[in-house]
């Protein structure tokens, strides 16, 4: 449900789509704003919108001007905020996959 603010989620064909996704997925990397960093720039604390188990279970590289140090969450999920380009992110996340190119 969109604007479901309960908390318990959705089950059903968009919850097998959500863990086909994941199944494979070695790293992940996402933008800054989608971290949360353009609410939280100065918030050492901040650790994203997901809680103390985020679902992504993998290296998530977030992009980024400023780097900070790594966030490691309960489920296997660390944050990673490297100050680089995105072809040399994408050549980390390939590595910490274990992606052979």
């Amino acid at each position: 449900m969109l604007h479901d603010q309960s908390g318990e989620g959705t089950t059903g064909v968009d919850d097998r789509y959500a863990q086909a996704y994941f199944a494979k997925v070695g790293a992940e990397i996402m933008g800054a704003g989608m971290f949360g960093l353009h609410n939280f720039p100065d918030d050492p604390d901040w650790k994203g919108w997901w809680g103390e188990e985020p679902p992504f279970r993998v290296p998530v590289f977030v992009l980024t001007h400023v780097e900070r140090p790594p966030i490691v969450m309960a489920g296997g999920t660390t944050f990673e905020f490297p100050s680089a380009t995105p072809v040399d992110v994408l050549k980390r996340a390939q590595d910490a996959a274990g992606v052979q190119m």
